[in-house]
């Protein structure tokens, strides 16, 4: 699935440098919108993300997913809540003051540069047995926009986090006891890689899709709607 996301991405990104002859400005991309998603791993979910934009290049996100997981005989609700500061800027303002032996370079903002730092809050639930738990951690995406703001982008990006998987508590040998369902962090920080493609319709409105990979769970599949702001 990896190499699907890949191939989309390069397919997209020839298409963006095939149309050099259109002479499109680059006028930086927005960072405030609101957005519904559909979200399809090995079930169906929903997500809801906000941007607004700060002084500056600086912006805030908060987003909220929803989503069931199929686990042994039973289903649990997996609820992802994030806060992120984010921070943008084109790659040609950033490598603006590189300089070789006095010689300055000259770099076009071909593309955007982004970093978001926050927190990411992940809770199970379920209906069936007494089993509900909170955990928070620290939560970094980085990657890059590209293409037309006023037409099709493309992106590509990294999401590093610790992130949760269920377990089943194994009684001691020798006792008697209940089974009851417990989740676990992964030892290692997950990290997804993604790429998505986003068709500004008009100056409000937005279609998005992205696909992630994830060390821990099932490759994803967004579809959503954007409101620009």
């Amino acid at each position: 699935m990896l190499k699907l996301v890949l191939l989309l991405g390069i397919i997209f990104t020839l298409n963006v440098i095939s149309k050099e002859d259109e002479k499109i400005e680059y006028e930086g991309f927005e960072y405030s919108s609101l957005g519904l998603d559909i979200i399809q791993t090995d079930s169906t979910g929903v997500g809801l993300k906000v941007s607004i934009p700060l002084p500056g290049n600086l912006y805030v996100i908060a987003e909220r997913r929803a989503e069931e997981i199929d686990f042994s005989e039973d289903s649990y609700e997996r609820i992802i809540s994030a806060l992120r500061l984010g921070f943008h800027s084109g790659i040609g303002d950033i490598l603006s003051s590189v300089s070789a032996r006095g010689l300055k370079l000259d770099i076009k903002n071909i593309f955007d540069v982004y970093t978001e730092l926050g927190i990411k809050t992940t809770s199970y639930d379920s209906n069936i047995v007494l089993f509900s738990e909170d955990d928070s951690k620290a939560n970094v995406i980085t990657g890059i926009r590209f293409g037309d703001s006023e037409g099709w982008e493309g992106r590509f990006f990294v999401d590093f986090s610790k992130d949760a998987e269920i377990s089943i508590k194994q009684c001691p040998p020798g006792q008697v006891c209940t089974e009851e369902l417990q989740y676990e962090l992964d030892d290692e920080t997950d990290r997804k890689f993604g790429a998505g493609i986003l068709y500004n319709i008009n100056k409000r409105s937005a279609v998005t899709i992205e696909m992630s990979t994830s060390k821990i769970f099932d490759t994803s599949l967004k579809i959503g709607y954007q409101l620009n702001f």
